[in-house]
């Protein structure tokens, strides 16, 4: 903007001597001299306009609760959103859409502000499950005082929206606690810190998003960790899944198809199903790892594991087509150092072998952890083993005071 000469300058204008009479030699000075003026006056009158105008406020949540029956003074408030991924809005299948379930232990106002926060991340190899599985053990924490979230998220789905990866669950993980302001809020609970925790895949994602927020952000995913994770919990959650042992575990009770296994998780991964070299592709689910994350800053994390039986080394998987390999081979196509055992320990689904590995690596670490290991299969424990149920609470409450 050109400033307008209205008659003689004003005195005192440290610009005055520019704005008549000035040589050639000093226009270019003037000019740039005029323009810091300028901008400054503007800068000026858009801070004023600021604050002139209201302050717009965050858009509250509307809650609608649902009595659950015999359950006391509990309800549930379904389907609420913690992004814009819904249905009609992104979200090809209502499985995937950004929405949890939120169980609390008392008619919203008269819920305890400091009762305690539980995020569920449900499992189902990531590809299948919902929010809604075990809707009848979230009944049970709220009538025991607890507030949980179980929330959905992307899964590794064509038919329910696409090929997404780890990084994409996390990141719906983290807009979710991003979000559990808002819900707090809306509940009249405080979260200054949550438990996070789920079954199976959900154990396992629940184990990454707590230690990538404690090294900070080591997986180099720009996670934003927006309220502190007070503990972790995980019930059968893969812990080491670029171990041989997990291969062996994992690929037994599907035939032992080799193919499809690494295919999968070079999706899960990232590198999509043609990535070239498998030392690639073991190296880039090492990073997936939990147990490769776990370090002295890490949250306490409480474990639960079970064990139904072995699998022989000597068994056969299809390496590919008309051809088998001994299950004894995996340790040198992976890579590994170590022989290969006689038998691998397995919950039917989850080596045993995750549940020793990561103890031991918190053990190192010094992370406060506590561990069970049940004769029960893949996520039967809660319900084969009854006791670890007030076990499971009590260490809850424990780490969230």
């Amino acid at each position: 903007m050109t400033p307008v000469s209205h008659g003689k300058p004003c005195a005192g204008d440290p610009h005055a001597r520019f704005d008549e009479g000035a040589s050639a030699s000093e226009k270019p000075r003037r000019n740039a001299l005029l323009r810091k003026r300028n901008a400054v006056g503007l800068t000026s009158i858009a801070c004023l306009v600021c604050l002139a105008l209201p302050a717009v406020a965050e858009p509250r949540l509307t809650l609608k609760p649902e009595k659950l029956p015999r359950r006391g003074n509990a309800v549930v408030c379904k389907n609420v959103a913690y992004g814009p991924r819904q249905m009609g809005k992104g979200a090809a299948h209502p499985d995937v859409a950004q929405t949890c379930d939120l169980y609390l232990p008392a008619e919203i106002g008269k819920i305890p502000g400091n009762a305690p926060f539980f995020l569920y991340v449900h499992g189902g190899a990531w590809v299948g499950g919902n929010k809604g599985q075990p809707a009848q053990f979230f009944s049970e924490m709220a009538k025991d005082g607890f507030v949980v979230a179980s929330m959905n998220y992307a899964l590794c789905n064509p038919g329910r929206g696409g090929l997404h990866g780890f990084a994409d669950m996390l990141r719906d993980i983290d807009a979710m606690v991003s979000n559990l302001p808002l819900i707090a809020e809306a509940t009249g609970v405080k979260i200054p810190k949550f438990a996070i925790g789920g079954s199976s895949a959900g154990g396992h994602l629940s184990l990454l998003y707590a230690y990538d927020g404690a090294n900070p952000s080591a997986l180099g995913l720009g996670l934003k960790h927006a309220v502190p994770v007070a503990c972790v919990f995980s019930d059968c959650g893969p812990s080491d899944i670029s171990s041989p042992e997990f291969a062996v575990a994992g690929m037994d009770p599907n035939k032992g198809d080799f193919p499809t296994w690494t295919a999968n998780f070079g999706v899960l991964s990232g590198l999509g199903r043609n990535y070239g070299d498998f030392s690639k592709l073991v190296g880039e689910v090492a990073r997936y790892s939990p147990v490769n994350l776990v370090s002295a800053s890490c949250p306490p994390t409480i474990c639960l594991y079970g064990c139904t039986g072995a699998v022989p080394t000597s068994k056969t998987f299809t390496y590919a087509a008309g051809k088998n390999r001994p299950y004894s081979d995996i340790w040198k196509l992976m890579g590994s150092a170590a022989a290969a055992p006689k038998s691998v320990g397995t919950d039917g689904i989850v080596a045993v072998q995750n549940y020793e590995s990561l103890t031991n690596r918190l053990a190192a670490a010094k992370v406060p952890h506590v561990a069970r290991i049940e004769k029960a299969p893949h996520c039967q424990v809660f319900y084969r083993k009854p006791t670890t149920v007030p076990w499971f609470l009590e260490n809850l409450r424990k780490y969230l005071r």
